[in-house]
């Protein structure tokens, strides 16, 4: 079987929520990537928001953006998962679980299905769980399966000390660690400001 060559100028998001939407957004002003490729399953979704994000083309760097397939992400540098059920009040992000591996259920073996040779990159909550049952459901070695973990929790705690302290947040050196939910700590012994 011929091995899928990777595009690296390629990315596609899977899931165009709140999350999914504000990725390929960014992805599109990043210009790390000359296509994007989104998916959902309402397709007439994902088509819209490659459509109401290809409009800020004119103010970033040049780009393919379009709704597609299982089939378009075979060659992509990068997948991001962003899809999954949506957290309710009271609910945690453990709650999550089974609905979201059943979602990914539907998701990683067609991914994996197509020789996808790029980096999986989730995002859905509860992250760090589904994650490893990416991994599993994929097959693929542990290097090319990477979840978000605490980087958003991190550059939250980033910004709020910054706010307090009235200083550039990228100045402060201060990290979330632990699971990405109502466990994790902040790592206050490494903190510090513009050091």
């Amino acid at each position: 079987m011929k091995k899928t060559i990777v595009n690296p100028r390629k990315a596609a998001v899977i899931g165009c929520g709140f999350v999914g939407s504000a990725t390929a957004f960014a992805l599109m002003q990043s210009h790390l990537f000359s296509e994007l490729v989104l998916l959902d399953v309402n397709f007439d979704k994902a088509d819209g928001e490659a459509k109401d994000i290809a409009h800020g083309i004119p103010f970033a760097g040049a780009m393919k953006i379009y709704a597609g397939t299982y089939d378009d992400v075979a060659d992509a540098a990068v997948v991001i998962v962003t899809a999954g059920a949506n957290q309710k009040p009271n609910e945690t992000r453990l709650d999550l679980v089974h609905k979201n591996v059943a979602i990914f259920k539907s998701i990683i073996p067609e991914i994996a299905k197509r020789d996808f040779q790029g980096i999986l990159l989730i995002v859905s909550n509860p992250v760090d769980i589904l994650t490893y049952a990416a991994l599993k459901l994929s097959g693929l070695p542990e290097h090319r399966v990477i979840g978000s973990g605490t980087v958003l929790d991190t550059a939250r705690l980033k910004y709020q000390l910054g706010q307090h302290l009235h200083v550039d947040s990228r100045s402060v050196h201060a990290f979330i660690i632990g699971e990405h939910g109502d466990s994790e700590i902040a790592a206050w012994s490494s903190s510090n400001v513009s050091g």
